[in-house]
């Protein structure tokens, strides 16, 4: 079978059983990015990533998709993917409740079908099925662990830039009023979701994917992520103080116009600093390593 075809295959299987394994996904995701940063962008962002990895790296997965067998092959393999989709199948009414646990399922959907499709992905497709996975999942279990901690501190930091450039805030906790020059009343508060737990898991599952197709040493990779991290909880007090800025001098209305979309201009421009910091960082090669499987590819 042609690379495309097995390809396509994989993908068009994997998207109809995501339908029936997560029928929710899509609803409960752009609920919950229209909470936090809007409805301008949906799920595009974790499409636009997912498919930026293909392309990087599809000359690897082509040389997987070349190697593969008949439907015989790999029969062990193909028995344990079909039986991650029956067990999602079983699993739906449970994990349809939130879109971390539909995102999840979503995901070994398609790694399961990838097994069962394509075995000799296995290797390939685990290190990328297990960081989106704990993606998913960690910015919950953190919010839920350390959301109010990081909030409070959040709000120190922001009062603390606030009271230098000298904004007429009034803080509460993590709440806070402000009086703007159009005579507006803008208030909020700092919540465990704008506490920068979204933008630091998002790095540290980037980061987790460069160490992997990057191969860089370990402690250049644990310098960077602890680095990044206080980096990001600053940044995002940034985010705070300019925010409130735009409150004062335009009003609630420009406040809440560019609060979904601040935060995704300081993280790309945070990103692709730590993109370079990394690239010249030590490591034990150039770039991504090819999967040596001793069939090339033609494409046809």
């Amino acid at each position: 079978m042609k690379v495309e075809i097995r390809f396509f295959v994989w993908i068009g299987v994997a998207v109809a059983l995501s339908a029936v394994t997560a029928p929710s996904f899509i609803t409960l995701l752009n609920q919950s990015l229209g909470d936090t940063f809007g409805n301008v962008f949906p799920a595009i962002p974790f499409a636009a990533l997912l498919s930026l990895i293909f392309a990087l790296r599809w000359r690897d997965l082509a040389d997987v998709l070349a190697a593969e067998g008949s439907l015989g092959s790999q029969l062990a393999t193909r028995v344990g993917g079909a039986a991650i989709v029956g067990a999602l199948l079983v699993l739906e009414p449970l994990t349809r409740q939130a879109v971390e646990t539909s995102g999840v399922a979503v995901i070994l959907t398609f790694y399961g079908t990838s097994l069962a499709i394509n075995p000799l992905t296995r290797r390939f497709m685990l290190p990328y099925a297990a960081i989106y996975s704990a993606g998913v999942g960690a910015p919950f279990l953190l919010q839920w662990a350390f959301g109010e901690p990081l909030a409070v501190l959040s709000s120190i930091l922001s009062a603390r830039l606030v009271g230098v450039f000298g904004l007429p805030v009034a803080w509460q906790g993590t709440q806070f009023e402000l009086m703007s020059r159009t005579g507006d009343v803008v208030s909020s508060a700092v919540t465990p979701g704008c506490s920068s737990i979204i933008s630091v898991t998002t790095f540290l599952g980037l980061l987790a994917l460069m160490h992997m197709d990057l191969k860089k040493d370990v402690r250049s990779t644990l310098t960077l992520a602890v680095g990044g991290i206080l980096v990001l909880v600053v940044l995002n007090s940034v985010r705070i103080l300019l925010l409130m800025w735009v409150g004062y001098q335009d009003g609630a209305d420009a406040f809440w116009g560019i609060h979904n979309w601040i935060g995704y201009a300081l993280f790309v421009g945070f990103y692709l600093v730590a993109l370079v910091v990394y690239s010249r960082m030590g490591g034990h090669g150039p770039g991504p390593q090819p999967v040596k499987l001793g069939v090339p590819y033609t494409p046809s």
